[in-house]
């Protein structure tokens, strides 16, 4: 293999960039953006809601990021946002009946897509790899 395929950056970087293309076609009918597909992901995950600085933390996410993010989705009618009592600074986050209902279209197929010809055995492995390079990534970037 070459010096130039072996760079595990250079493919990271095409295939985050194809998702992006992908994700924006599929989700521009619904008035989202690759950029918004991530929060709706991950707060379906969530039944109960979820503090938004949890949420910029558990996809290490600036919180301006999220917050305008937040409201732009909330404008979309695709979750709610709700003022927690003991701190009114602070908001849990749930989606609403149209952030449930988009769900299936925002999970359809680009995992299958990308991961074609491999069994689960593999896309285990790649997603462990996946999680190892991306704690490393964090750990380089949050050196002071």
């Amino acid at each position: 293999m070459k010096n130039q395929e072996k760079s595990i950056g250079k493919w990271i970087s095409i295939l985050h960039r194809q998702s992006q293309i992908y994700l924006n076609r599929e989700l521009k009918s619904y008035g989202l953006n690759s950029s918004e597909y991530i929060y709706l992901v991950n707060l379906a995950a969530e039944h109960d809601g979820v503090n938004q600085k949890q949420l910029s933390d558990m996809l290490i996410i600036d919180n301006a990021l999220t917050t305008r993010a937040m409201k732009n989705l909330e404008n979309k009618g695709y979750i709610e946002r709700e003022k927690k009592r003991s701190d009114k600074r602070a908001y849990t986050i749930r989606l609403t009946k149209k952030g449930i209902g988009i769900q299936p279209i925002i999970l359809k197929n680009w995992t299958g897509i990308i991961s074609k010809g491999m069994n689960e055995a593999e896309k285990d492995s790649i997603i462990q790899r996946l999680i190892a390079m991306s704690n490393n990534a964090v750990k380089a970037t949050k050196k002071e």
